[in-house]
């Protein structure tokens, strides 16, 4: 993704990074929020999982709902242990919340491994719903005394939009609980500070006055001049010609599809019905467009994702109208005169899962929702528009109830240009209320989070190498397994292997009490020598002192378990072999992203989700590969090569990532059938053929040397090549 981040966006990515601090990201519609959420997921090296309060929210941020990650209730829910009040409306408490859970190991081991959660569109997010989040989490990680379990959150999303829904007969009974139902108020933030940074620059509107009316309206301080020059736009009477091309923005969901259906029985021409292609697992509630779509020839329509070739001949939100329908094929064109076909986009339903080879995070695609992007847009409710960005609106605010709607409407526009009132703006505001102004208020400025970065992030880096270099847990598993042993020879079978145990875990024992002289040297560096240099080198010292004892352990446990696999009555013990040893697997996991962190945190480089998954393939693999060599999968990739297809057209063809299918490739430039040019630059290639000696032994060896425009892909394709090279004299 080609995002160039700003100050501001900067520093934020910063503190999620490098920090355990929760943030929350807001921003006035426009200043690019979602594309900060995606550049986020795409570059943090944190283990992370994207979620929403709702089903469409989720679809569109390629997530999924917090009530099916976390299983959490329906209804409200009050943060205190009392019995659930006799009432119309469902209510949850920490009586009852955890009554009915069922958690899979698997996904249990998956929510302690995240360390980032990211919820998007905050503002629909009620404090009742977040602290029950935080209890789930607290409960699920065994971290009940940490808010949030521990885990990290970012929220992203605008308060100053529209509010989070609470029923009367629910406010009811949690007024005595919360001061208000925005997010903030969650009992969970007061014991978890919260860092509140706000993007400023916005992308949508570049007329300056037009931008001083939009901010006055989103802070409830536009002025009686405001409205007067926004009503100058006030024209009840648009005939149909003059309203081409225009979409009315209603407060009601009636008017929105009154005034669509009406325009399109209106039309002569004949009517086309087009139906979603629905894959597997998409639950009816997250279709982000009605399962069938009718439209005629003449239909006004509105583009509800950004053109997927890059070409930009389309964006969500762009208006148009049926130039041609098949049964299959759908033209549109917009005023300039310009046509497209209109392409069918695939939204995904995900779910996560944790990958057992590597204990990282995966997403895994349950279902899929197939269809053409549109929508009818003759009209759309202002509360549907959010995220959208129309060239010319006709506003029908007459309805508007919060403060919210008026300025969401206004800031779809990307000018004045095209704004056309068909009802006045109302003159009495809509109060914000005083939590809300606290809350905005108590934003710090760029200099205070600059100077709170370095402590933060000082905070964070011992607490990841306390967490990662303590060996309590693996120590505390082991004696319990010893103690297991309990029985006579003649009683149980596995207390045959009682001696056998001894020796295994004669090396495991001491790794306490040194993991933890680890920790003291590492706060004494970290703290007063300050130097990231120092603590690099000697992290990987202490990573060199560790990791053979638990790699040793661990070969001995697998071996030891492959020989028990045709004796009987030992399932048991074969269970706790298989538990130690991914204890032992997943500590070693912890200390090499520990270690890679730091070692690019000295090198002054940002660590990102692909370099851990490069790395750990290079580790990973050759465990495994000659299990893989008895699959075609690298034929499979070698055929859609030979068909001109390149590496990323490849890997998103076949659910990769890019580095896979770099890989299958590489053993054809071995053979001599793909050229290692075809796959990286010529220079590229010759500058690092340049550092491979024969007694290179790994990809992170020539990778460290080289700058930040090399991919590990670009090492591993100049690697296979150097090894032809060398068969070849």
């Amino acid at each position: 993704m080609n995002y160039q981040l700003n100050e501001i966006a900067k520093l934020t990515a910063d503190f999620i990074n490098t920090t355990d601090r929760h943030v929350f990201l807001t921003g006035k519609a426009g200043t690019g929020k979602t594309t900060f959420l995606k550049h986020i997921v795409q570059h943090t090296h944190k283990k992370t999982i994207v979620a929403a309060p709702t089903g469409i929210a989720a679809i569109n941020a390629q997530g999924v709902t917090l009530h099916s990650l976390l299983q959490l209730p329906f209804g409200a829910f009050i943060p205190e242990r009392v019995v659930p009040p006799d009432v119309n409306t469902q209510f949850t408490t920490l009586y009852n919340l955890f009554s009915n859970l069922r958690f899979n190991s698997s996904k249990r081991q998956l929510i302690r491994e995240m360390e980032l959660l990211i919820i998007d569109e905050v503002s629909m997010l009620r404090a009742d719903l977040l602290d029950c989040i935080d209890h789930m989490l607290r409960y699920l990680r065994k971290r009940k005394d940490v808010p949030f379990g521990g885990a990290q959150i970012l929220f992203i999303g605008d308060l100053l939009q529209l509010p989070p829904v609470v029923k009367d007969d629910e406010w009811n009974i949690l007024k005595s609980y919360y001061n208000s139902s925005y997010f903030f108020e969650a009992k969970a933030l007061s014991a978890a500070s919260l860092i509140h940074v706000e993007l400023e620059k916005i992308y949508r509107q570049s007329d300056d006055q037009f931008i001083a009316i939009l901010n006055r309206f989103r802070e409830n301080k536009q002025t009686r001049e405001d409205i007067e020059f926004l009503n100058q736009y006030y024209k009840p009477e648009m005939n149909e010609a003059e309203a081409d091309g225009y979409i009315h923005l209603t407060t009601h969901n009636r008017k929105a599809d009154n005034i669509n259906s009406e325009r399109l029985r209106a039309l002569d021409s004949k009517s086309y019905s087009f139906h979603a292609e629905i894959v597997n697992d998409f639950p009816e509630n997250s279709y982000p467009i009605p399962e069938e779509l009718v439209l005629k020839e003449g239909a006004q329509v509105m583009f509800i994702k950004n053109d997927p070739s890059g070409e930009g001949q389309f964006f969500n939100g762009k208006i148009g109208h049926v130039s041609h329908l098949s049964s299959g094929t759908i033209k549109v064109k917009f005023s300039n005169g310009e046509e497209v076909d209109v392409p069918q986009y695939t939204w995904e339903n995900k779910r996560y899962s944790l990958n057992k080879d590597t204990n990282e995070i995966d997403e895994k695609v349950l279902g899929s929702f197939t269809h053409f992007p549109l929508k009818l847009a003759w009209a759309v409710t202002v509360h549907k528009s959010q995220g959208l960005t129309f060239e010319k609106a006709i506003l029908d605010l007459s309805g508007a109830f919060t403060q919210g709607q008026v300025y969401v409407a206004l800031s779809r526009l990307t000018s004045l240009d095209g704004l056309v009132l068909s009802s006045k703006i109302p003159t009495d505001g809509f109060d914000i209320s005083s939590s809300m102004r606290e809350f905005s208020a108590a934003k710090p400025s760029l200099d205070e989070l600059s100077s709170r970065l370095s402590q933060d992030r000082n905070k964070y880096l011992f607490q990841l190498i306390s967490q990662h270099f303590d060996f309590q847990e693996v120590v505390r598993s082991f004696r319990s397994h010893i103690s297991s042993f309990d029985k006579q020879e003649n009683r149980s079978l596995k207390q045959q292997f009682l001696e056998w145990t001894n020796q295994l875990t004669d090396p495991i024992f001491p790794l306490e009490k040194v993991g933890k002289s680890f920790q003291s040297q590492a706060y004494s560096i970290i703290h007063q020598e300050q130097d990231i240099q120092q603590l690099s080198e000697r992290v990987k010292k202490a990573k060199d002192y560790f990791t053979p004892i638990l790699m040793t352990t661990y070969d001995a446990i697998k071996e030891h378990d492959k020989n028990l696999k045709d004796k009987t009555r030992l399932k048991t013990y074969r269970k706790e072999l298989k538990e130690l040893s991914e204890l032992l697997f997943n500590k070693q996991m912890a200390l090499l992203r520990a270690g890679l962190y730091i070692q690019f945190l000295a090198e002054g480089k940002t660590l990102t989700k692909q370099d851990v998954q490069d790395v750990l393939k290079e580790l990973i693999i050759p465990k495994t590969e000659k299990k893989k060599d008895k699959t075609p999968t690298a034929e499979i990739s070698f055929a859609l090569y030979k068909e001109g297809k390149t590496v990323e057209e490849i890997a998103k063809e076949r659910g990769f990532v890019t580095s896979t299918i770099e890989g299958h490739l590489c053993k054809y430039i071995e053979t001599g059938d793909v050229k290692a040019t075809d796959l990286i630059e010529e220079e590229k290639l010759k500058n690092i053929l340049s550092l491979i000696t024969p007694e290179t032994t790994s990809l992170t060896e020539i990778k460290s040397q080289l700058g930040d425009e090399y991919t590990y892909g670009d090492v591993r394709v100049a690697m296979t090549e150097w090894k032809r090279i060398r068969v070849k004299d």
